[in-house]
């Protein structure tokens, strides 16, 4: 069975990150048209995302949950690992990948999912072959589809 409790805050998260983590949480930007969106949500929502510090995808996009965070105080966020809680995962998804974030509304009534990339992104790479897969994931890993990221986080947020 999951534990709600078992969860850390994103300070917690963050305090054994390396420099890497830090720098790209300290880049990462949201638009300010989401930033406007996000503040006019006026409903609870409850966040879960599931995290490894070792996966790059992670790196990338469990920043923008906490920068949208931020922005309003009725969303709240929880951080678990993914290790000892793919169980879990597995049952509510199908699949236990990282990051994985559950949007909830105040009643825990689930919203969506963000399952490891971006669904644009993901259709991109299953149309590529594997150098261009190769390329994407690595454009993806340096921030060029952070705009993808943003608007599929508040597309369930909202």
């Amino acid at each position: 069975m999951f534990d709600l409790k078992n969860g850390t805050s994103f300070k917690e998260y963050m305090k054994n990150k390396t420099d890497e983590h830090i720098e790209v949480f300290n880049k990462t930007e949201v638009s300010n048209e989401t930033k406007n969106k996000i503040k006019s949500l006026k409903e609870k929502r409850v966040v879960l995302a599931f995290s490894e510090g070792y996966c790059k995808d992670c790196t990338v996009s469990i920043p923008f949950i906490e920068k949208l965070v931020q922005e309003n105080e009725n969303i709240e966020l929880t951080i678990y690992p993914r290790e000892g809680n793919e169980a879990f995962l597995d049952e509510a998804l199908g699949e236990a990948k990282i990051p994985t974030v559950l949007v909830f509304d105040g009643n825990m009534e689930p919203l969506g999912a963000y399952v490891e990339f971006p669904e644009e992104l993901k259709e991109k790479v299953e149309k590529s072959n594997l150098e261009e897969k190769r390329l994407i994931i690595s454009d993806y890993r340096k921030g060029m589809y952070n705009n993808l990221i943003e608007k599929e986080l508040l597309k369930i947020l909202k």
